[in-house]
């Protein structure tokens, strides 16, 4: 037993020890796949296909050199191909010259490139041998000095069954299909091109016979914008448009003419002042590889589905993904952290599908991004207009493209993200693009600076209502007065029986008693820091202006780094729909500012979701960046010009006037009044006991009462004194 089982165990010994082998050579060989990456491979084969070209080229053309070997592939080439040899060594360094640059480009196929390229190739030395005598066709000097062995297979049986003329129709068509086969999307892309100049040219030529005839005199529209502006950026909500002109009746009825300006002497700041990127760090190599394990990945896990495009944006990557029919789509998105961890980027993120396409979308971060400038956008926003004056530029999408938001017809924004994630520097870049565009005259700012270093660039200028605020009680002030703005400038409107603040001013325009009314934009750097000391205050002012003040011109940029159910309330989220969330750090805040998840997978400084209240999913922008240098040259422009005093409002005005309207009024405190009034005294139970209340509303009602200066201060047990007859009562109430 004791042999036995010594046995056994020198049996088992040399089994671990094979099995331990195996497992080792198995793991090198794993390592040496692994370290043979797909830009390695490419490079390899680039390599061969390039000492090929060069050998090539030293046997057709220099024989001598190279041995018996390649003079012997010179004779087989010349028996094979004829003239055709002498094309074999650029083919080849075509192929090297493909294999270096990346046959991974997204809309090439090399299949039928290789095909088209084929059936260009035998048509081609088939035309060469098709001149040749259909009896000596297959000699031997026929054939070197024409299309070889291989042009007479393919014309020797066309000529000697439709004669020369038809074997060359037949060999003519199989080249221009070999053209179609493998430039396919090219010749689509030329006739397009053709087509959209012979259109233009028309055009051209439509409009010059119409000047000609006199048919211009009706039209009245500018030339349309071209180029850089408008057309080629993303304007949310949606574009603006230029309002039609009403013409002045014979009534006597003033013309609304939208499209005139005031004009001054103040000059706008030159888009010159910012800077531009000149960076470029897109990698398409990168993207590649990134590309092939992916697909590595989805085959490795059974799914049917491969990559069909590759956009490449400032920040991220998106790889568009489609799957086989029959196949889930969760089993794609089940696969984040596989994939993942193929790419070795735990941040991105899976959705599906992207909106307008039968696709899902996977956003990797890229390696190195891009500076995105506001110099690099400004342009975008297309020249100054009374139509597109607060209209903004945000950053880039994935695309590249521009991103443009019109505040007029947001009309507030709400930014959210943690500390550092770029809020401050996207509230400067929206403030430099008004300054920009905007006149002192044609619009005001408030800005409320908790932080006290945020705004302090904006000290002094015309455009400011008041100086910059930082304590929260003269903020709460502020968004009361503009409150009561609010309500003056609908009783202006009313007046003049428009409905909009534009309207009012085409009417200003005209009418040189009326004053014009400038758009007046409040921005809060930190609402978190004036929801914890006067919420009740802000949130309403904040709640009666986002639900009314869009037709009176008064918008609101809030931003806040908390991003929490008490400082985004349910109130300020329902009447701000366009929000854009920065870097959170859990998905439960981007659930709080979007409604969805996807804020936590941000990359931080500038990288954003934006979600201008009209589209199905936020889109993902890389936001623009201003150097402080920057604002201060545009800061510095706009203060060296002469301009006339300032407007200024008054904060203590509007405590003394209203200091009680600074807390919430109760719903039963008129009904309270009056029957304090007409009863001479007035107690907490004997409200209690009118108004069917608990005891502490009652109370809170009384507190409000003495506050407004209706009934007098608390005097033990007795009850509080009415300082109000019931008429004077009644012209209170005519007065709120």
């Amino acid at each position: 037993m004791t042999r036995a089982q010594a046995k056994q165990k020198s049996s088992s010994k040399r089994d671990s020890g094979s099995k331990v082998k195996n497992s080792s050579v198995t793991a090198t060989e794993r390592e040496k796949v692994e370290r043979l990456t797909p830009g390695r491979v490419r490079a390899l084969y680039g390599v061969v296909f390039m000492a090929c070209a060069i050998f090539l080229f030293l046997c057709v053309f220099v024989p001598s050199s190279v041995g018996p070997l390649g003079r012997g592939i010179r004779a087989a080439l010349e028996w094979l191909l004829g003239l055709g040899r002498y094309a074999m060594p650029f083919v080849f360094g075509a192929c090297a010259i493909v294999t270096f640059a990346g046959w991974k480009k997204p809309g090439v196929r090399i299949g039928l490139l290789a095909a088209g390229a084929f059936m260009i190739g035998v048509s081609a030395l088939a035309l060469l041998q098709i001149p040749k005598p259909i009896g000596d066709m297959f000699a031997s000097g026929q054939l070197s000095g024409g299309g070889g062995i291989v042009g007479a297979v393919i014309a020797w049986p066309f000529t000697r069954l439709t004669g020369k003329v038809g074997a060359y129709v037949f060999a003519m068509a199989i080249l221009f299909a070999g053209i179609v086969v493998a430039f396919e999307e090219q010749l689509v892309f030329v006739s397009r091109r053709i087509r959209g100049s012979g259109r233009s040219r028309l055009d051209v030529f439509d409009a010059r016979a119409k000047n000609k005839t006199g048919d211009a005199k009706d039209v009245c529209s500018p030339p349309k914008e071209t180029g850089k502006f408008m057309g080629e950026a993303k304007v949310y909500p949606s574009k603006p448009t230029k309002p039609i002109p009403v013409r002045e009746e014979s009534c006597g009825q003033l013309a609304i003419d939208m499209s005139r300006a005031r004009s001054g002497k103040y000059k706008l700041p030159p888009a010159s002042i910012l800077n531009r990127s000149h960076n470029k760090a897109f990698s398409k190599q990168t993207n590649d590889e990134r590309k092939v394990a992916i697909e590595q990945t989805l085959q490795s896990m059974d799914v049917d589905a491969r990559v069909v495009k590759v956009t490449a944006g400032p920040t991220v990557s998106l790889f568009e993904v489609e799957v086989g029919t029959g196949e889930k789509v969760k089993r794609v998105t089940e696969l984040e952290q596989d994939i993942a961890y193929s790419l070795g980027s735990p941040d991105i993120r899976i959705y599906s599908p992207i909106p307008g396409r039968q696709a899902i979308g996977i956003e990797v971060p890229n390696h190195v991004r891009d500076s995105v400038f506001l110099g690099d956008i400004i342009d975008s926003l297309g020249p100054t207009a009374p139509h597109n004056m607060l209209t903004v530029a945000v950053g880039k999408d994935m695309s590249g493209k521009p991103v443009v938001l019109d505040l007029a017809q947001l009309p507030h924004l709400l930014l959210a993200g943690s500390t550092g994630a770029g809020k401050s520097c996207c509230i400067n870049c929206l403030v430099s693009c008004l300054l920009m565009r905007c006149r002192p005259e044609e619009l005001k700012f408030i800005m409320i600076d908790p932080k006290y270093v945020e705004f302090t660039l904006y000290g002094g200028l015309p455009h400011l209502l008041c100086d910059v605020i930082n304590e929260p009680e003269p903020a709460a002030k502020a968004l009361l007065w503009a409150v009561r703005e609010m309500e003056k400038r609908y009783i202006l409107l009313q007046g003049r029986r428009v409905v909009h603040i534009d309207e009012y001013n085409a009417i200003a325009e005209q009418d040189k008693e009326l004053e014009a009314m400038p758009k007046i934009v409040i921005v809060i750097d930190e609402l978190g820091d004036l929801m914890i000391v006067a919420k009740r205050e802000v949130e309403s002012s904040i709640s009666r202006l986002t639900a009314k003040a869009r037709a009176v011109g008064i918008h609101l940029i809030l931003a806040t780094q908390r991003p929490s159910v008490d400082v985004i309330t349910g109130v300020i989220k329902n009447n701000i729909t366009a929000r854009i969330a920065f870097q959170v750090a859990s998905n439960t805040d981007s659930r709080t500012i979007l409604g969805t998840k996807g804020a936590e997978k941000l990359q931080g400084k500038g990288d954003m979701l934006l979600d201008p209240g009209n589209i199905s999913r936020a889109e993902r922008v890389q936001g623009a960046f201003i150097q402080q240098k920057e604002m201060e040259f545009l800061t510095g422009y706009i203060r060296e010009q002469r301009f006339e005093e300032k407007v200024t409002i008054d904060l203590e005005d509007v405590a003394s006037d209203v200091s009680g309207e600074l807390r919430d009024r109760d719903a039963l405190l008129f009904e309270a009044a009056q029957f304090v009034a007409y009863a001479g005294e007035a107690s907490a139970s004997m409200l209690q006991t009118h108004l069917r209340v608990g005891y502490a509303r009652a109370r809170r009602i009384i507190v409000e009462l003495s506050q407004l200066g209706i009934v007098g201060p608390h005097e033990g047990s007795k009850s509080r004194k009415v300082l109000m007859t019931p008429d004077e009562f009644e012209e209170w109430k005519q007065r709120q």
